[in-house]
């Protein structure tokens, strides 16, 4: 049985050029929210194994959104992705308990393994 994923993205582009179709093969896309309120939401209503957030959502940060989805579902994996290459970002994302931070333009590279990485209880962090 494949993983369950939430993708919570608010740029159409990156959600249908990169994002889904980099998660496809290997993963179950459950569900897509635009903002992080729906995110929010749909993690609590679906469960998913692992939900992927932009950073810069609209209505609720990735950030605040991720801290409310983890709080309600410890066993979930949330994976940050974002064009903002920062060293506060990346150790904001391993204190609050995440399982990693991907670039946006390493999403077709890099993603696969940054969900097996939090998958397997580690935390993905790009290489600089």
């Amino acid at each position: 049985m494949k993983p369950r994923v939430l993708i919570a993205e608010d740029d159409f582009l990156i959600l249908e050029g990169s994002l889904r179709p980099a998660l496809c093969r290997h993963f179950e896309v459950v569900a897509i929210a635009g903002d992080g309120e729906e995110a929010v939401a749909k993690a609590k209503q679906l469960r998913p194994d692992v939900v992927l957030l932009d950073i810069s959502l609209p209505k609720l940060s990735g950030f605040d959104a991720g801290r409310q989805i983890l709080a309600a579902q410890p066993g979930c994996k949330v994976l940050f992705v974002s064009n903002y290459w920062d060293p506060a970002y990346i150790q904001a994302a391993r204190e609050m308990g995440a399982g990693g931070y991907v670039f946006k333009s390493r999403i077709v590279t890099e993603l696969t393994s940054a969900i097996q990485t939090a998958l397997a209880g580690g935390f993905y962090e790009p290489a600089v």
